[in-house]
């Protein structure tokens, strides 16, 4: 597993309880206000470890799915309009066997980061 999986690991219980919070919100304001309360507190925390433990940023693109967060997260930079994404789901591939029998379908995760409003089911 590589670092990036394991920083995407450990964020994935994080990113379960968001989506636990955004399926179980109210209204639409009520559930934005709630992703700012959480993206801010998260945003505040990663900057107080970042300079008290003097993390090298180059370290943090290298860990993280979107660079582009990176800067705004610590300070550096501002959110853009435009920064907003879509996280897709996992993308399917073919997996050639030896056999000629069949073909299997295997996921391929298309980014690290699990999807965001996806089902507890996985699906979209």
């Amino acid at each position: 597993m590589t670092r990036k999986h394991e920083a995407a690991a450990l964020a994935a219980r994080g990113i379960d309880a968001i989506r636990d919070a955004y399926l179980t919100g109210g209204s639409d304001a009520q559930r934005v206000a709630a992703l700012i309360e959480i993206a801010g507190a998260a945003a505040a925390l990663a900057r107080t470890v970042a300079r008290f433990r003097h993390v090298d940023r180059v370290e943090l693109f290298e860990l993280v799915s979107r660079r582009s967060d990176v800067l705004p997260v610590l300070g550096r930079g501002q959110w853009l309009p435009t920064m907003t994404y879509h996280v897709p789901a996992p993308g399917k591939r073919r997996v050639r066997r030896r056999s000629n029998t069949s073909t299997a379908e295997v996921p391929v995760p298309a980014v690290i980061q699990p999807e965001l409003f996806a089902d507890v089911d996985g699906a979209a």
